[in-house]
């Protein structure tokens, strides 16, 4: 029996992949968490087979989670679940140790293949987003490909409207620290202040417009 961990801020959305996991005898959903602090918790409390992980919550968001819970258990399996099926996202994701990605538009079907690969061990990466990575790397990796993984972090938190303060206290960073990640990150996408890198995330499916 696999048990299933679904960190996502919205109950409806966990209600279906519940229904969808659970419809199969070898599966079962354990735990749910609405936050990444919830998750992080649950997490070494339950010890489930694979966390189904949201990218876009309130509070500590999905990476800033992931990156948090990879320092203390390396060998988590974590399946990132998104919206957007924008490559780089799954890039950054499967950098940070993630074993999957996955688009909330896939079908049911291929959640149960991702869940059931990720618990082998296996990684597993939607079709049309492994494609798209392939075209990525295949050429020179500029922007935002450039940004360290801290620094794509604190990216994703700046360009979600928190500030180097907010970001201090989730990471558990200084705030100099933080803002010295913030000149770098404007330094390498040649943002002259926090609209531009706004946009570049929007444009980029890091945030939701």
């Amino acid at each position: 029996m696999i048990c299933v961990q679904l960190v996502d801020d919205h109950a409806v959305v966990r209600a279906g992949i519940r229904a969808v996991l659970e419809s199969h005898p070898d599966i079962s959903v354990g735990v749910e968490s609405a936050s990444g602090e919830e998750g992080y918790n649950h997490y070494f409390a339950e010890h489930p087979d694979v966390m189904i992980l949201d990218i876009a919550m309130p509070g500590e968001g999905g990476f800033a989670m992931l990156h948090r819970l990879m320092r203390r258990d390396p060998q988590a399996r974590v399946l990132m679940f998104s919206i957007y099926d924008d490559e780089l996202m799954a890039i950054k994701a499967i950098e940070a140790g993630a074993k999957g990605f996955l688009t909330k538009g896939a079908r049911p079907g291929l959640i149960l293949d991702a869940v059931r690969a990720v618990a082998a061990g296996k990684t597993f990466i939607e079709n049309k987003v492994a494609q798209k990575m392939a075209v990525h790397r295949a050429s020179i990796g500029k922007g935002l490909n450039n940004l360290t993984k801290r620094e794509f972090e604190v990216f994703h938190m700046l360009a979600d409207g928190k500030s180097v303060q907010d970001i201090a206290k989730i990471l558990h960073l200084s705030s100099k620290t933080v803002g010295t990640h913030r000149t770098r990150i404007t330094n390498k996408l040649g943002c002259r202040n926090m609209a531009d890198l706004a946009r570049i995330a929007i444009r980029h499916g890091v945030i939701q417009a």
